[in-house]
């Protein structure tokens, strides 16, 4: 099977040439864009070089970019300046994990922007952000535009472009009402009502109470955040480190084990004389803080030595309720007071920070303006960053389904795969020249050509792992009457062509897989029927003309939950569906023992049999009566070296009652089945009922033709919901 990428070791991988045309089409689809423009310490690798000067790989170049226009800049008129690339960076992942989501050397495209005035560093802080956004939508990927802290960067303003993942590590909250969305740093909820406190005061004791600790960032003020363990509801609840931080600016909240710093010498830590303490208080139980006190743990007990003072925090800078909880679904919306959050995990794709004057001042970066007084000026900054092999994965993941991967078109390796399902002649050539742009009126399609000697069926599963938005079947029909196949996986399209019309009907078809181009009503259905949660139940429409583009995301992400839910149950039938089958199996196979007939391979799955262990064991092992023989103990071993042990299969034997119970892959004992006529059979409510063979061959047919029935009902569910998604898809990209 062609691959995309090898892993070569943790966290680097090799890109192979189909892998490496997607990445290179990634950064050129970034070059159209940016062009249309005008245009962190643990993490760093350390390195010294043979004169033991101290080194790094750098993660981003803030600071030699600004010295490089530094050193060049001459004018104002120079102004504004533009400058992008895009390379390869590391970072010292501890956990790379989720292949090129999360890895140590990666690819990144950095823009960075000079502009000589607040208000013209604003709009080019539009203007990219607008690219970006026609950026992700060639990719047809629902990103969500989080508000976001600037975090190590600086500056004054930052978004972050997010793709809502099971398998993402940040958190986003979504109103549901005006589109707000941010990142669990920033985003914030509004606190309960001061009715609700003082209802819930007298409520509270020491038991509800949790509390998390830091310390300030020169070692001498321990930080006790308190907040109550379970919020609002009913649900555990969780401290939100930005809030704390935000009380108390001086916190470092990289340090983990804020005790050590604090403890005594011979801990290990650095040894504190005397040291401070701040509470910082959620507002829920600010009234009852003081009553609570006595009983709460303020000083640790490894700290020995007594705080100098003790002062309590109970509202932000700025005068605000502290709200110390991390956001949990159902909030109330704090921009517009009446929608409710909704949390989702996510993959940060990319990131724009507006710098202001954050490097440019300290690096001396400035010019001089006319009819200003007062010398230079720093330069007003700003940096955009987008992660070119981020998100080649993130695709690959948020893309793919059942058959393979599945690329949009900007940056599908090809567009178009011609599989010829025998082997390749001269007319087959011939015809791939006239679509490939090697004919005097080609089209020029980002063709290819499997001319590998491997079986028509092979090619086809390949070309769905591979994920090309269309292809096009050479076979009988072609060379008798020179008709092809069509097929996209993403539109549902499986047509017979003329080989005449084959390249208009291509181009058609790729320009409705294209964000900019309107589909046609055959193939973008405006109404979309759900289906009920019950197989039989009713339908209603939802017009996708009257919805917003925030609430196509969020009718896109229902679906694809139920979809992942549908899909998961299908595989867990399927699962039961096996395991019924092998039960039917082994009652026929005792069955035709008691005929006379030979017995084959036997699996125990949910069927259980009594078995008698023959000498030379000394013991019979009684089997219980809700549940397999039991599994042997290692004292049982040691002492006999044979006993009976759990297995899914057993071999025949020659008697008619006889089995053969595997000890290991090649290690058997010898059994007998006390009562061949009756087996035990499980019911599936957590007991075991004793069935003759024949009605034990009834429940379990029974039982593989239920399930037969559900899964089809199921597959056509499936079905439907992925049809709606498409059409969602397609709403999204035409809005």
């Amino acid at each position: 099977m062609a691959k995309p990428a090898l892993k070569s070791q943790s966290g680097i991988f090799q890109l192979l040439p189909l892998g490496l045309r997607v990445q290179q089409k990634i950064e050129s689809l970034l070059d159209k864009h940016m062009q249309s423009i005008a245009d962190v310490c643990p993490k760093l690798f350390r390195l010294k070089d043979r004169k033991e000067t101290d080194l790094l790989l750098s993660p981003t170049h803030e600071e030699e970019i600004t010295t490089l226009v530094a050193s060049t800049l001459k004018s104002y008129k120079d102004l504004p300046l533009r400058l992008y690339q895009t390379t390869r960076k590391y970072r010292d992942e501890m956990r790379p994990r989720h292949g090129l989501l999360r890895s140590r050397e990666f690819v990144m495209k950095d823009l960075y922007t000079f502009d000589t005035s607040v208000e013209s560093a604003i709009e080019t802080y539009r203007e990219v952000s607008g690219a970006y956004r026609a950026f992700f939508a060639n990719l047809k990927l629902p990103v969500l535009v989080a508000e976001a802290s600037s975090g190590d960067m600086g500056g004054d303003y930052s978004h972050e472009y997010h793709l809502a993942s099971s398998i993402g590590e940040d958190t986003v909250a979504e109103c549901s009402s005006c589109g707000y969305v941010a990142n669990d740093e920033v985003a914030k909820a509004i606190p309960p009502s001061t009715d609700r406190l003082e209802a819930r005061r007298n409520a509270l004791t020491a038991t509800d109470v949790r509390v998390w600790r830091g310390i300030t960032k020169d070692r001498r003020t321990l930080v006790n955040a308190w907040y109550p363990a379970h919020g609002d509801g009913s649900g555990v609840a969780d401290v939100n480190v930005h809030a704390v931080k935000e009380a108390v600016p001086e916190l470092d909240a990289s340090i983990s084990d804020p005790i050590r710093l604090l403890g005594p010498e011979d801990g290990g830590g650095t040894t504190t004389s005397t040291f401070g303490v701040l509470n910082v208080v959620d507002a829920r139980l600010a009234s009852s803080f003081s009553d609570l006190q006595p009983e709460l743990p303020i000083i640790p007990a490894e700290l020995t030595n007594a705080p100098s003072h003790q002062s309590p925090i109970l509202q932000t800078p700025s005068g605000e309720a502290l709200n110390l909880l991390r956001l949990a679904d159902g909030d109330v919306c704090s921009s517009c007071k009446n929608g409710t959050l909704q949390i989702h995990r996510a993959l940060e794709l990319g990131h724009t920070f507006y710098l202001g004057t954050r490097y440019s001042e300290p690096l001396e970066l400035s010019v001089s303006l006319p009819n200003t007084k007062g010398g230079p000026v720093p330069v007003q900054m700003g940096c955009y960053g987008i992660g070119v092999s981020r998100i080649f994965g993130a695709v690959a993941e948020h893309k793919a389904d059942e058959r393979g991967l599945n690329w949009p078109r900007a940056i599908a390796p090809f567009e178009v795969a011609v599989i010829p399902t025998s082997g390749v002649t001269d007319e087959t050539l011939a015809f791939y020249d006239s679509l490939a742009g090697q004919g005097t009126l080609a089209p020029d399609f980002d063709i290819v050509l499997d001319d590998r000697k491997e079986t028509f069926g092979w090619k086809m599963r390949d070309a769905d792992v591979i994920g090309y938005p269309v292809t096009v079947v050479l076979g009988k029909s072609w060379r008798e009457r020179g008709i092809c196949e069509v097929q996209c996986r993403t539109l549902g399209v499986k047509e017979n062509v003329a080989a005449e019309d084959v390249p208009a009907f291509l181009r058609d078809l790729l320009d409705k897989l294209s964000p900019t181009s309107s589909p046609s009503p055959s193939l973008r259905p405006q109404q979309i029927p759900p289906t009920s949660p019950t197989m039989s139940g009713g339908r209603e429409t939802i017009n996708l003309d009257t919805l917003e583009p925030q609430q196509l995301a969020q009718v896109k992400k229902q679906l694809d939950e139920e979809l992942e839910h549908l899909t998961s149950s299908f595989a867990q039938l399927h699962g039961a569906q096996n395991k019924f089958r092998d039960c039917l199996r082994c009652v026929n196979s005792r069955s035709a023992a008691t005929s006379g007939a030979s017995i084959p391979l036997l699996p125990i799955r949910l069927l259980v049999l009594r078995l008698v262990v023959y000498p030379p064991l000394e013991t019979s092992l009684p089997l219980r009566s809700y549940s397999r023989p039991r599994r042997a103990q290692p004292q049982d071993c040691i002492s006999q070296r044979r006993t009976l042990h759990k297995k899914r299969d057993v071999m025949p034997c020659t008697e008619q009652n006889s089995v053969l119970v595997p000890l290991t892959n090649s290690l058997y004992v010898r059994g007998e089945l006390t009562d061949s006529e009756s087996v035990l059979v499980d019911v599936g409510t957590g007991f075991l009922v004793e069935k003759k063979l024949k009605s034990a061959e009834q429940f379990y047919d029974g039982k593989v033709q239920e399930l037969a029935n559900n899964l089809k009902e199921l597959e056509a569910i499936v079905q439907q919901k992925q049809a709606n998604v498409r059409a969602v898809e397609e709403g999204m990209a035409a809005s």
